[in-house]
């Protein structure tokens, strides 16, 4: 089969840090007998999700994986370049990364526009480029269309499998179980938090706190960095990816 995961950073290879210690390789390399792509890309949200679900469709892709993400993230395309995902790398026989290059991106946390691009827009264009998608980051309506994508993803796209991950903690402020709360807990850095959040007078900083716990346990890849370390990543592909993919891939 044909396995595309479509993601943000923490389902990304190539983000710095991750590489062959990333979960996606881990399943490639346990399940080595079919072809995986992978489309994700730090800081992307739901219309770039869009756009390589289209690419990976064109592919025959049986398998999508991918997981929720901030929902302010927006996306423009620019440029006449032909084809739309490239292969950016071939990392094994089984496993290829593929890129987007011709676009401008808005991450709510940088709160700026970014370029990938060979041939930026023009000074005049690339302003509006800019003002349009911070403007669309913050409409309500955008948003609840993305939600109510994402929602319904299942129903939309006739793959064999569509496999959505919860991977980071409430990106949208939603009531969700994910891998990220799994893992704080299973090294009791959750309890941690608690308590000393409890026992404060309301000027802890639980992010920071979290990130020196997680740090100490050797479960991120630098204090300047939240990225999975390789322990991190494979208790995660052990404790929750394995378990959703037996089934699916043996």
């Amino acid at each position: 089969m044909k396995i595309a995961f479509i993601g943000d950073s923490f389902s990304a290879y190539d983000q710095e840090g991750q590489g062959k210690n990333h979960w996606s390789y881990l399943l490639a390399q346990q399940f080595p007998q079919h072809q995986y792509f992978n489309y994700s890309l730090g800081g992307r949200g739901y219309d770039y999700f869009r756009l390589a679900i289209v690419d990976a469709k064109m592919k025959d892709v049986d398998v999508v994986v991918t997981n929720r993400t901030f929902n302010h993230r927006t996306f423009q395309h620019y440029g006449d370049k032909d084809g739309m995902f490239e292969i950016s790398e071939e990392v094994d026989k089984n496993y290829t990364n593929l890129a987007y290059s011709c676009h401008y991106w808005y991450s709510v946390h940088s709160d700026t526009v970014v370029r990938n691009i060979n041939s930026p827009a023009p000074a005049h264009i690339e302003k509006s480029i800019k003002e349009a998608l911070s403007a669309q980051s913050m409409s309500t309506a955008y948003q609840n269309f993305n939600k109510n994508w994402y929602d319904n993803m299942d129903s939309l796209y006739n793959f064999k499998h569509i496999i959505k991950l919860e991977l980071l903690e409430d990106p949208n402020d939603e009531n969700v179980d994910s891998a990220y709360l799994y893992l704080l807990k299973n090294f009791n850095i959750w309890q941690i938090v608690q308590e000393q959040f409890y026992e404060s007078d309301g000027t802890l900083d639980i992010h920071v706190l979290k990130d020196k716990l997680l740090l100490e346990n050797d479960l991120i890849i630098s204090e300047d960095d939240n990225h999975w370390s390789p322990k991190a990543n494979k208790w995660v592909f052990d404790n929750y990816i394995l378990p959703k993919f037996v089934d699916i891939l043996s």
